[in-house]
């Protein structure tokens, strides 16, 4: 066994790991991995009897020169635009299917859970009592941007707002999720989350569709504003930051906005036509909004079930070209629906348009970017990429 080089704090237990783990994550055997403590590049400390702990953050230091070494540069670059993950989480998995927590998404809409106990499931939560509020809390605007006014008055009415207990943040959590809700809805929030929204966005005859937008919308692995809400996490700040993090990269009109953009197509369809439509957009080289994700080659487990709620709902022009795209986009191109697609024509068959669509998929959201936050804290590392500099 090596000899401990430095000592390090008991205390810092978190940030110590076996000797199995430090070989795993430097690639090396442990023989080396003793070399490398002899030579004062990683620290070890004797917990007592044989068993030595390792200095996490030496180690991954070390194994980032050695990648870095060994060109993995390339792939470190790659990893930001959907490679390989570049982070652990137990939260959602996108592996096969769409899974929060273990359990699938598609199974949860089928059995309308509702998305009180959705977010619960994401935070690991125990069923808990979700407050009623009396009325919005953000001044007149869009949806989306309602929910991003009302956050530095919640923030400050939370004087403690930095940390707590498992069960406080909880019991924060779930208050924020709500007051977000009503923000956007501009409605009190009372009884379930989906029916003030319905109530507040559309008309409370909706609420079983709107529950399953929220649930389908709950968290996606490692999103643009989940990985802002992270990043905030990573530093320490509060539950609101995190989440105003996010808000503000979910409005991007590549992220949360990109039902206008899906709007915009269907307007196209109802003028021209929905096959001149997609034709004219590909003789251009565009691509069509609302079809294809990355992620699931296959289909995007979320659309189908959102699909056919859509055509239960209301009738509308639009509603009724977005469904005839759903069809008629995979047979010319092999494209299928994203949830985008899926989310602008529940939308609009519950009498509502992209505003609508935004404020589902940001409402449900919260869940995850709270659920993310709280996980990232736990890790206690700070996430701070590096930039490979390629100026004069």
């Amino acid at each position: 066994m090596p000899k401990a080089t430095a000592r390090i704090d008991n205390q810092s237990v978190g940030g110590l790991i076996p000797s199995e783990e430090a070989c795993r994550r430097l690639g090396v055997k442990r023989a080396t991995l003793y070399s490398y403590v002899s030579r004062g590049l990683v620290r070890c400390v004797d917990t007592g009897g044989r068993r030595r702990l390792y200095a996490a953050d030496d180690v991954d230091r070390l194994a980032a020169k050695s990648a870095a070494r060994r060109g993995h540069a390339a792939v470190a670059v790659g990893a930001l635009r959907w490679g390989d993950p570049v982070l652990d989480s137990a939260i959602t998995s996108v592996e096969d299917g769409l899974r929060y927590r273990g359990q699938e998404v598609r199974a949860l809409l089928a059995d309308g859970v509702p998305f009180e106990q959705t977010a619960e499931l994401l935070w690991e939560a125990s069923p808990g009592e979700w407050p009623e509020l009396e009325g919005p809390v953000a001044p007149p605007g869009p949806p989306l941007w309602r929910m991003i006014g009302a956050l530095p008055g919640l923030a400050l009415a939370d004087t403690p707002r930095h940390g707590g207990t498992a069960e406080v943040e909880h019991q924060r959590a779930r208050r924020l999720v709500s007051s977000l809700a009503a923000a956007a809805s501009g409605a009190s929030v009372s009884g379930s989350i989906a029916a003030s929204v319905a109530h507040g966005l559309a008309d409370e005859s909706h609420t079983e569709r709107v529950n399953a937008a929220l649930v389908a919308c709950a968290d996606h692995e490692l999103n643009v504003s989940t990985f802002a809400a992270r990043v905030a996490a990573s530093s320490g700040a509060d539950l609101y930051a995190c989440v105003g993090a996010a808000l503000y990269a979910f409005s991007g009109p590549k992220h949360g906005a990109a039902s206008s953009r899906l709007d915009a197509f269907v307007r196209e369809c109802m003028t021209v036509g929905v096959d001149a439509a997609i034709a004219d957009r590909l003789a251009r080289g565009d691509t069509l909004p609302g079809f294809h994700h990355p992620l699931y080659p296959d289909g995007d487990p979320r659309a189908a079930p959102l699909l056919a709620r859509a055509m239960e709902g209301d009738a509308s022009p639009e509603r009724d070209v977005a469904l005839t795209l759903a069809e008629r986009v995979p047979a010319q191109t092999g494209a299928l629906p994203n949830l985008d697609l899926a989310l602008y024509a529940l939308a609009r068959s519950m009498g509502g348009g992209p505003e609508l669509a935004s404020a589902l998929f940001g409402v449900g959201r919260t869940a995850g970017w709270i659920a993310h936050a709280l996980e990232q804290r736990q890790s206690e590392v700070l996430l701070r990429p590096r930039a490979r500099y390629v100026g004069r």
